[in-house]
């Protein structure tokens, strides 16, 4: 009887053996696929978040200049005309550099409301110098809130980010935790074939 007790003991060893080489290949892929995810949530971060920042600190440098020159031309409004076209192509400039990061949907309406903001700098309704002030706190009052997006937005990407390299830990430490018990079954394995062995001597 020792022949089919060692056929079985061959089969639980080749079915282990097995075993630990899928599960080897498995955690492979699942630690690539959770590496890959969290290098796309960084890659996320920054160039829709920290570089849409970057945009938007620009664009509220931008708007402070409009300020500094109406309160300095005040009534001679006209002297500081240029000045303030300039600022408004390098505004508009940066806004389409900034319109192709990726926009939520309460992002997207701030933004067109901005852009509305920016092109009243250039009607002849808005002549009147208090109105362009106004104006341009309103487009600042805007600009701090597509910052206070980014932030939000930023939170989100680092959660998402913690939760899968959490789940990434787990998915590596549950695979260690099968390896070693099948090592601990090809161990039992070897002792108990040696003691057959021994036996069968004996005998």
């Amino acid at each position: 009887m020792k022949w089919i007790h060692n056929v079985r003991n061959k089969s639980v060893a080749s079915a282990a053996l097995l075993s630990l080489c899928l599960l080897v290949l498995f955690s492979n892929h699942i630690d690539r696929d959770h590496t890959n995810n969290v290098k796309n949530s960084i890659t996320t971060l920054y160039e829709d978040r920290l570089v849409a920042e970057t945009y938007i600190l620009t664009m509220t440098s931008d708007i402070y200049k409009i300020k500094e020159v109406l309160n300095a031309v005040g009534p001679n409004f006209d002297h500081g005309d240029n000045k303030i076209g300039s600022l408004i192509s390098e505004i508009r400039e940066v806004s389409n550099a900034y319109l192709k990061t990726t926009l939520t949907a309460n992002e997207e309406l701030k933004f067109v409301e901005l852009m509305k903001i920016v092109n009243e700098f250039e009607t002849s309704q808005l002549k009147n110098i208090e109105l362009k002030s106004e104006n341009a706190d309103k487009a600042l009052a805007l600009l701090s809130e597509l910052s206070a997006i980014q932030l939000e937005e930023s939170k989100v990407i680092m959660n998402q980010a913690q939760t899968l390299y959490s789940s990434g830990e787990i998915s590596t430490q549950f695979a260690f935790a099968v390896m070693i018990i099948i090592l601990l079954v090809l161990q039992a394995l070897v002792f108990t074939s040696k003691s057959s062995t021994t036996e069968y001597s004996a005998t």
